[in-house]
């Protein structure tokens, strides 16, 4: 029988796009409150690690998308969750600083049009693959001279989340208001032209991902997409039925 490969743990996470215009994204910025220092002030798609007492529910990546994109998205701004980081070893629990407050007070109509977008995109996701991202500890080290972080690699299950115009609109003006719908990171509205105008990178290896994507969608200026030196990231097929064919096929360190 094949060797097991060895990862770290699971994500699952979502490319959140304009269906009309697949160069717009919406996504987030790891802020400065992050305690990886390589992942500072870098994109990274919404979504998370199945790993926890809320993850046992999981049956699927997918479903960890959908859990993590329902707590994430929410004009509440409790103290960052830094429990997945301390459970997967890549951070203590007091690391962390407290995520942004949004710019304005949320209504009843903010927060039904938000819960609006949450249950289309957990409804619309389309599978775009499984990646093996490879963080090695050259590049942790490289940002920061007192890294005592080991490399790691994540299997992400990668979904496509296409918003129609509507949508996109509701979405768009939200984040024009509030500035930020995250309670972990800083969510922007951003394009292909302005990641690679301003040179801004994007982290956990995701970089390779959504350079894959565009180019999927023949932006051929997707080649100058801004990418983080020394990550990997290694393509793993399409998104498996569970749970338990992934522990059947990979060695899974930390998990629920």
């Amino acid at each position: 029988m094949a060797k097991k490969i060895h990862v770290l743990n699971i994500a699952g996470v979502g490319i959140i796009y304009r269906a009309s215009n697949p160069r717009e994204l919406f996504i987030e910025v790891k802020d400065d409150g992050h305690p990886i220092k390589l992942v500072r002030r870098q994109l990274c798609f919404i979504g998370g690690n199945w790993i926890g007492e809320t993850a046992k529910g999981d049956r699927k990546p997918l479903d960890t998308f959908r859990r993590e994109l329902g707590e994430e998205l929410s004009f509440d701004r409790p103290i960052r969750n830094s429990v997945e980081l301390a459970l997967l070893g890549l951070a203590n629990i007091k690391e962390f600083a407290p995520t942004p407050n949004p710019s304005a007070e949320a209504t009843e109509q903010d927060i039904a049009d938000l819960n609006d977008l949450k249950r289309v995109m957990t409804n619309s996701a389309i599978p775009f693959g499984d990646f093996l991202n490879t963080i090695p500890k050259a590049a942790l080290d490289s940002a920061d001279s007192e890294n005592k972080r080991d490399g790691f690699t994540t299997l992400a299950s990668y979904w496509e989340i296409p918003l129609g115009e509507s949508d996109w609109a509701k979405l768009t003006s939200l984040q024009r208001v509030f500035n930020n719908l995250s309670n972990e990171s800083i969510t922007v509205v951003t394009s292909l032209e302005e990641i690679i105008r301003t040179g801004t990178k994007t982290a956990f290896g995701h970089d390779r991902v959504l350079q894959r994507f565009f180019l999927s969608r023949g932006f051929r200026d997707a080649e100058f997409l801004p990418l983080v030196p020394d990550l990997e990231s290694v393509e793993a097929g399409m998104p498996l039925p569970t749970y338990q064919d992934y522990l059947e096929r990979y060695d899974v360190a930390r998990h629920p």
